[in-house]
């Protein structure tokens, strides 16, 4: 099966107006036959966020557009390395499952008179050739087949520009008059601040977060500019308002909030300005933290309050401390400091780790549909975990239990083994590849969180342990969007209280398996 190359290159009247045809369509093909009238974007160089549409002379039979799984295998993207097996592959149906890993993966819609198709890639495209592909199976409604031996379009996207941005002061923000540190971001480059004559007041080679030194006080009303490699950014700019700023970052309350885990504790403080914090922790009987051995942790705080007037509790976060050990008394003390050289102790804070924690993970979270919706449980070990005071927490605060009522007997999760934690109303038939021996852990609602997942950005919740103060054991950080199968998966070696990335699963999950 021959395909015909539709280059970057066109007649100049074609581009003009963005159509194109499959070559050798009027030597071997009536004039009922259906064609390929135009595609949008014009073949050649494409932004890495681009749509992608073709239009056909005829309204085409929507059954061979859209396959089963709601995507199309007749109209799909390929890489330049995947190009050839992928048009052998749309070339017959159906496709295997190894076959759909040669396409993009994107969300499919047709058009109402089914006479076009959009492809919206589910993330943007890297930098490389891509080819848009047009199946030769493809029939219209009246059963009659597409003109020639189905067509590809060549697309050229770049990589993205380099850029910097500021961190702090934010980009649009005010500094005070005695701003010392000025810190921006690049993935490579000369990184510099220009101030208002155009001159430059600092620069840094940047590989990822730099800091600019200022070398003495600011003009009120002065705007500074950052640049990259001497090109400057208008909108990565700063102001300077017309005061100092002469206090330590504050804490609100006082202190910071604590969540002890068995082997760590999450430390939450709002602070008044951008500041780093280091958190230090010792054993409770050694009076001051890091008199003796000690655990230290640190985070830089960014944010942009006002420069002047009236201070608000503006500037969030959060740092992780592990290294403990289960079942101890512990004290910490968090110290923050700014690049104003001003510095804030908090109180010392005792507390105490748990005992210790199964170690479980979310790891899959199927939104869609309502009575499939589902969230998988991973147990790494290397004990069994008891099931029984597992629960949910959503965002609003309530604690609900994976099971309606107490088992007879203990549920146990394996070493490696996986679970489904769903609401009452789930169908397992849905799932035929789930396997027989999963646990499927039905909650007294008849959906996950009480009115279920939201299918277009699920939203946040944690996996913990019920009881008079929840343990937290795992997250889903919820807002992910973009994912035209509703079913999200962790990064699953990443460990429990690491930062895990997620990503689109395939069509009808994995549930019960690994990804």
């Amino acid at each position: 099966m021959s395909w015909t190359r539709v280059s970057a290159v066109l007649p100049a009247v074609l581009a003009a107006c963005a159509k194109v045809s499959t070559v050798g369509a009027a030597a071997d093909a009536g004039p009922e036959q259906p064609t390929v009238a135009q595609v949008e974007p014009t073949p050649g160089p494409a932004p890495a966020d681009a749509r992608f549409v073709v239009h056909f002379s005829s309204a085409m039979d929507e059954g061979q557009l859209l396959a089963a799984s709601g995507r199309s295998e007749t109209v799909a993207l390929a890489a330049e390395a995947d190009v050839e097996r992928a048009a052998a592959a749309l070339a017959h149906s159906p496709l295997s499952a190894h076959e759909r890993t040669l396409l993009v993966p994107a969300a499919a819609e047709v058009a109402s008179d089914r006479s076009s198709i959009t492809l919206t890639p589910d993330q943007p495209l890297p930098a490389g050739n891509f080819y848009l592909l047009v199946s030769p199976r493809l029939k219209d409604d009246q059963g009659r087949k597409l003109a020639g031996n189905g067509a590809r379009f060549e697309y050229q996207i770049a990589a993205p520009p380099k850029h910097a941005r500021l961190l702090s002061p934010a980009a649009g923000a005010q500094a005070p008059t005695n701003l010392a540190v000025v810190r921006a971001s690049a993935d490579s480059g000369r990184v510099s601040l220009l101030a208002p004559d155009g001159t430059q007041a600092a620069a840094a080679d940047a590989q990822g977060e730099v800091a600019l030194s200022l070398s003495g006080p600011l003009a009120p009303g002065a705007r500074f500019v950052l640049a990259l490699d001497g090109v400057a950014d208008d909108a990565q700019f700063f102001t300077v308002a017309p005061c100092a700023r002469t206090a330590a970052p504050a804490f609100q309350g006082g202190s910071a909030q604590l969540a002890a885990r068995d082997t760590s504790v999450d430390v939450a403080v709002m602070l008044d300005w951008p500041a780093l914090i280091e958190v230090r922790v010792g054993s409770a009987d050694q009076g001051e933290p890091c008199s003796g051995p000690c655990v230290t942790a640190k985070a830089e705080i960014l944010c942009a309050p006002p420069a002047c007037g009236p201070q608000t509790f503006a500037c969030s976060g959060a740092v992780r401390v592990g290294g403990l050990n289960p079942a101890t008394a512990y004290a910490l003390r968090v110290v923050a400091q700014d690049d104003e050289g001003f510095s804030d102790t908090g109180p010392l804070q005792p507390f105490s780790t748990v005992a210790p924690l199964p170690r479980v993970l979310i790891s899959e979270v199927k939104v869609s549909p309502s009575t499939g919706e589902y969230v998988e449980l991973l147990n790494l070990g290397p004990g069994a975990a008891d099931l029984g005071s597992f629960a949910l927490v959503g965002p609003d605060g309530v604690v609900r239990p994976l099971l309606a009522g107490a088992p007879p007997l203990p549920v146990l999760l394996a070493p490696g083994a996986r679970a489904l934690a769903v609401g009452s109303s789930f169908d397992a038939t849905l799932y035929s590849t789930l396997p027989p021996q999963t646990p499927v852990l039905r909650a007294k609602t008849k959906r996950l969180l009480g009115r279920g997942l939201a299918a277009k950005e699920p939203q946040a919740f944690q996996l913990g342990l019920d009881g008079q103060v929840p343990v937290e054991l795992a997250d889903f950080p919820g807002g992910i969007t973009g994912c035209s199968t509703f079913d999200l998966q962790r990064d699953e070696t990443v460990p429990p209280d690491g930062q895990a990335t997620w990503s689109c699963g395939p069509d009808g999950g994995t549930p019960g398996l690994p990804p």
